[in-house]
């Protein structure tokens, strides 16, 4: 029998028992053996009958000689045969032709479906007397003779005797180059098949699929079925619920069924390695464990380096690892029960570095590793996670929970999926640090959470319905979505929150959400208790994360600007939307540098753009506080708003409660000119000492505007006693150094007059005027001032010198001056009916009058001097001077004795003046004089009589005015000064003037002595009319001598009325009464003249004073200059008791 010997598998010639997955060996039993080594005697015996003793013998012997002989060829050949075959042991013997197709034959009718062809056959007889087909170039056509399988080899172990029977029963396989094709359809069900076979196995379940192994495992071909091994397997999975196929080389499998066909188990192993293209291998093994005779089984999956895509939709439990893009190891089991229902899967998945990206036009999240085992229920449709673990960029996490698959929707259906439309899940989560797309600085780290989670798959979006997590004894609740547009991720995150702190309010502010603000909180936020949370984060595609804040606080500490002091005990809210930041506080304080507290209830602080790169920064200003801490405040740098208008922040005590808004850039070293500011205050109770240096400004309200048009503070209050109205203006910035203004209207009465000590007489001042001021307040020098008003509906009155203005009248008063310590009045105006004065007011250190200088007061037509009142202390009138200037008392009352003079004691009165006019006539210069006006005008005085000769005089009170007596040495010189007599000469004159009833008007008493009179023409011209030779030649030569002259007179600004007069000497007598007009100059005197008086005067006692028993009646008309004379001669035949019927009634004046 022709044969070769192969070489086996490790070139020694001989097969190893445990080659391709460990062949076993199959050892014949010792019956087998004795069998095939004693061939069968049953025929010899059978055919012995019953022969002769002596032929049995000869043939015993013949038989035993041949027997021997046989045996011993027998042996032999045995031998030989034993020899060759031990020799062949383990050597592979490729059969003949003609046994090749007898052995191809007796499989292919042992087979059903398929027809198997051979190339060569070998056979391997191993020791133990195994043996073993060694098939080479198998090829496996279907019914219909097209091409299925090609294998390269195929080796399997038999039985000998059912071989010996031409039964060929394999008990164990190894395979080599075997292609599989493994089909799922759309619903899950599976089929196997060889090769290119198409539907050799109809699809089914997995418990289908078992069944058809089961059944396969059935045919008598395979009745002796152990192992079976299978190397360089090719697998090509098609999966058309996924769209999707695979292809697995260098496959291994192992199918084992113990005991052969007595045995009812089977179990499968297997792995391979998938042609994927990647950069990393792919393996997987596979397993499977049950019985022929039950549906019951389990089966795995064990896998190493897969893509996340080619598991997730293998099963509806993994579905989920579709938006990742990862490699992936693990293992999957599952079991079916009797009735071939599939059981809980249970999966082991560990994720290796990759990303989260459920699109490919989705921005991918990467992460480092991720980890789950679950158990899948796919009767409830429940996923029991017993741990899952993330360790992304986003964060890490480990928890445990429950999904629920979902069933797939209609559309699905209809669709041709029979995919879950989404997830819902249940977890419990620890140890979380999250840092999702390195929002943080840091990861974000809780000690546990819980969470309710839902995953739509198509679209992508994974809804947060509410996640708790528990940080120490905060709680936060959280939900949101997260979906995957094109190009990036939109995500929406809420947030609720309990309380924290702000070191944790930073840590869970992304760094890169609204940075700015985030650093000025950072900066500002010293301290608080926040409570009341919520949070909201939006993100869309290639677009800045959108985040909302809101919060409540209390026991805050907030600095609002680097060098304001910070809010303390603040409580409030704040609030970050659409970029908009607003912080705003229902309590707390600021501790001002001086003033103390300053409540800032109701102030915010806003950022209307936080995304803005030194942007503004706006505070919204509600306080309450001391006037002197909300000052404070505004004079600290860089506004510096008191100093800029050089004013001190202790300008005022009271209360302030102000509101406004200050705005600024943030960004540091703020110059003071981009700073904006617009703030209203209230002041009450106010009260300064230095707004109006040297006096108390008292308010019960008062207005205060700040913006950059500069400081106003308006309203009513007292400057000590008097009251005031007006508005306080300090330009600030670079104009603030330019000084501050005060304007507004102030109560000239009695009051102002106490309180600014101006000066005038008590009681001067009756009524209210209104009178406009204006001061000017600069630093470090005196304030400026000026006062003015129309000074209607006030009186006025200086009773010494007889002047008053009713409340009716109006007029101007203009003062200038500064204020401070003392008070300085360099300028007063009064223009006002009857009295015009401009001058200056003195005040002492002590801020008391110390004098008053008018360069020029008018009164009416009267006087016309320069004035100077000089203060004699509080409660007395001042001291009057005149110093030069006119006064004409024709037109005024002065020295009345009236008023504050008479009932406060009047104040002394020196004048020195240029002209004080008496008369039309008459008027006394280089008057100077020393008057009390206590109780009236009372003093003496000198002077010239118009410019002439010297009098002196006195001035006594008089029923209310003032009485006049004026003496002189030189009648006759005062006579001529006053224009009376040019050439009188000597005597004594005394002369007194006691006021009329007729104001203006005086009753004048003249006495005269030893006056001589010369060249007077109008005495001349008497003298002539009578023809008195020897008095006209007396009057032409040294005069006449009087020795006597009376006068009694009304005295009047326009006139004198002579009421009677007398003058007498030796050589004449003349009485006289009448008229001197001081406008025309004229007279209209009557009179007697009685020459030889000193004999004729015998006759005066029936005559009057002056006159004699003889005398002549005249008239005296004209002037003084050009007199007429008209004598009645016949008057001298008169007696004097009858001459009165020659001449008019005596004057008559109003008493």
């Amino acid at each position: 029998m022709p044969c070769r010997v192969f070489p086996n598998r490790d070139g020694t010639g001989r097969s190893s028992p445990n080659e391709v997955g460990g062949a076993r060996s199959e050892l014949m039993d010792e019956k087998q053996i004795t069998d095939k080594a004693n061939p069968s005697r049953d025929s010899g015996e059978a055919s012995g009958g019953s022969r002769p003793p002596e032929e049995v013998k000869a043939r015993r012997g013949l038989g035993r000689r041949v027997g021997v002989m046989a045996l011993i060829v027998m042996a032999g050949l045995m031998l030989g045969i034993a020899i060759a075959v031990l020799a062949l042991i383990g050597r592979p013997v490729v059969m003949p032709e003609w046994a090749r197709v007898q052995i191809e034959a007796q499989v292919n009718a042992q087979v059903d479906a398929v027809q198997i062809g051979m190339g060569e056959v070998a056979l391997v007889v191993e020791e133990g007397w195994q043996p073993r087909v060694h098939l080479r170039d198998v090829r496996l056509r279907d019914a219909e003779g097209r091409h299925v399988l090609n294998l390269s080899d195929v080796e399997s172990t038999f039985a000998l005797r059912p071989l010996l029977s031409g039964e060929f029963r394999p008990s164990h396989f190894w395979l080599t180059g075997m292609q599989l094709l493994l089909r799922r359809d759309v619903d899950g069900q599976v089929g196997l098949s060889l090769g290119e076979m198409p539907g050799a196995a109809r699809q089914a379940d997995l418990a289908g699929l078992a069944d058809q192994v089961d059944a396969m495992l059935e045919l008598p071909f395979l009745s002796d079925f152990e192992t079976l091994t299978a190397d360089g397997l090719t697998l090509r999975y098609e999966d058309a619920r996924a769209g999707r196929a695979w292809t697995f080389d260098g496959g291994r499998i192992e199918i084992a069924r113990p005991g052969g066909g007595a045995g009812e188990e089977l179990s499968l192993r297997g792995d391979f390695a998938l042609l994927g293209g990647r950069d990393y291998a792919a393996t997987v093994e596979v397993s499977y464990r049950g019985r022929l005779d039950s549906p019951e089984a389990v089966f795995g999956v064990s896998f190493e380096d897969l893509a996340t895509s080619d598991i997730a939709e293998q099963s509806a439990a993994l579905l989920w690892l579709n938006v990742l893009r990862a490699p992936i190891s693990g293992s999957l089991r599952a079991s079916t029960d009797e009735e071939g229902n599939l059981g809980p899967l249970s999966a082991t998945l560990r994720i290796g570095e990759g990303v989260l990206q459920p699109t490919e036009t989705t921005r991918p999240i990467p992460f480092r590793a991720a980890q789950t085992y679950f158990t899948y229920d796919p009767h409830s449709r429940i996923m029991h996670l017993d741990q899952v673990s993330v360790d992304s960029a986003w964060g890490q996490a480990r928890g445990d929970g429950q999904v629920m698959v979902g069933a797939p929707t209609d559309a699905d259906v209809i669709a041709g999926g029979n995919w879950p439309s989404e997830f819902v899940a249940q977890i419990r989560l620890a140890e979380i640090s999250a840092n999702p797309d390195d929002l943080f600085a840091a990861p974000v780290s809780v000690s546990n959470a819980s969470a309710d989670l839902r995953l739509r798959l198509d679209p992508f979006q994974l809804s947060l319905g509410e996640m708790t997590v528990q940080d120490g004894a905060r709680r936060l609740v959280l939900s949101g979505d997260l979906r995957a547009p094109a190009g990036g991720w939109d995500f929406s995150l809420n947030g609720r929150l309990n309380h924290l702190t702000p070191e944790r309010l930073l840590e869970l502010w992304p760094e890169r959400v609204i940075p700015r603000t985030r650093k000025w909180v950072g900066d500002n936020v010293l301290a608080a208790k926040l409570r009341n949370v919520q949070i909201g984060l939006r993100g869309e595609p290639d677009a800045a994360p959108d985040l909302y804040l809101g919060l409540e606080f209390d026991e805050a500490a907030t600095r609002f600007s680097k060098t304001m002091p910070p809010v303390q005990g603040a409580r409030g809210h704040a609030t970050l939307m659409r970029n908009e930041f607003t912080v705003r506080a229902e309590a707390g304080h600021v501790t001002a540098p001086q003033g103390g507290r300053v409540e800032i209830a109701g102030t915010a602080f806003h950022i209307p753009d936080v995304r803005e790169r030194e942007g503004l920064g706006v505070v919204d200003l509600h306080t309450k506080s001391t006037i002197t801490g909300a000052l404070s405040l505004l004079d600290i740098e860089p506004l510096g708003l008191l100093r800029k208008a050089g004013q001190v922040v202790t300008m005022a005590d009271g209360q302030a409660e102000a509101t406004g808004r200050l705005s600024f850039p943030r960004k540091p070293d703020v110059p003071v000119e981009d700073i904006s500011y617009d703030i209203a205050a209230e002041l009450r109770n106010v009260r300064s000492e230095t707004l109006i240096p040297g006096h108390v400004l008292a308010a019960p309200v008062l207005d205060v505007r700040a913006d950059a048009g500069g400081l106003q503070i308006s309203g009513a209050g007292r400057v000590g006693q008097v009251p005031v109205e007006g508005r306080f203006s300090s330009p600030l910035g670079e104009g603030g150094q330019g000084g501050s203004t005060v304007e507004g209207s102030i109560e000239l009465s009695q009051t102002f007059v106490d309180q600014f000590n101006v000066g005038l007489p008590p009681d001067a001042v009756r009524g209210r005027a209104r009178g406009d001021v204006a001061i000017r307040l600069q630093r470090d020098r005196p304030a400026q001032f000026t006062l003015g008003s129309d000074l209607a509906g006030v009186s006025l009155r200086i009773p010494q010198i007889g002047w008053s203005m009713s409340e009716a009248a109006t007029g101007r008063l203009q003062v200038t001056g500064q204020l401070g310590a003392p008070t300085e009045i360099s300028a007063i105006a009064l223009d006002a009916p009857g009295l015009s004065a401009s001058g200056r007011l003195d005040l002492g250190p002590e801020g008391v009058f110390r004098a008053a200088s008018f360069d020029r007061v008018r009164a009416g037509n009267w006087l016309d001097a320069p004035v100077t009142l000089i203060g004699r202390g509080p409660g007395r009138a001042p001291e009057i001077r005149v110093d030069g200037g006119a006064v004409d008392l024709r037109q005024t009352e002065i020295g009345s004795g009236t008023g504050a003079g008479r009932q406060n004691g009047g104040g002394p009165i020196r004048a020195t003046l240029d002209r004080l006019t008496i008369s039309d006539a008459i008027a006394l210069t280089g008057f100077r004089g020393e008057f009390s006006t206590e109780g009236g005008m009372d003093g003496s005085f000198t002077g010239r009589v118009n410019g002439g000769a010297e009098v002196t005089g006195r001035v006594i009170p008089r029923s209310g005015r003032s009485a006049f007596r004026i003496l002189s040495e030189d009648a006759g010189g005062v006579l001529k000064s006053a224009g009376l007599l040019k050439n009188a000469r000597g005597g004594n004159f005394d002369l007194t003037l006691v006021p009329a009833a007729e104001a203006g008007d005086f009753d004048g008493t003249l006495k005269i002595g030893n006056i001589r009179l010369r060249e007077a023409p109008a005495m001349a011209e008497l003298l002539n009319a009578i023809s008195v030779v020897g008095l006209l030649e007396q009057l032409s030569g040294n005069g006449i001598l009087f020795t006597d002259v009376n006068a009694q007179f009304r005295l009047a600004p326009d006139q004198v009325t002579l009421l009677r007069s007398s003058a007498v000497g030796a050589s004449l007598g003349i009485s006289m009464d009448g008229y001197y007009y001081f406008d025309s100059g004229t007279m209209q005197f009557q009179g007697v003249l009685s020459p030889l008086y000193l004999l004729n005067a015998v006759g005066q006692i029936l005559t009057r004073r002056g006159e004699g028993l003889i005398g002549f009646n005249f008239r005296l008309l004209g002037t003084p200059e050009d007199p007429r004379v008209r004598v009645n001669p016949f008057s001298l035949l008169t007696p004097g008791m009858f001459r009165e019927i020659f001449r008019r009634p005596v004057p008559e004046v109003t008493q």
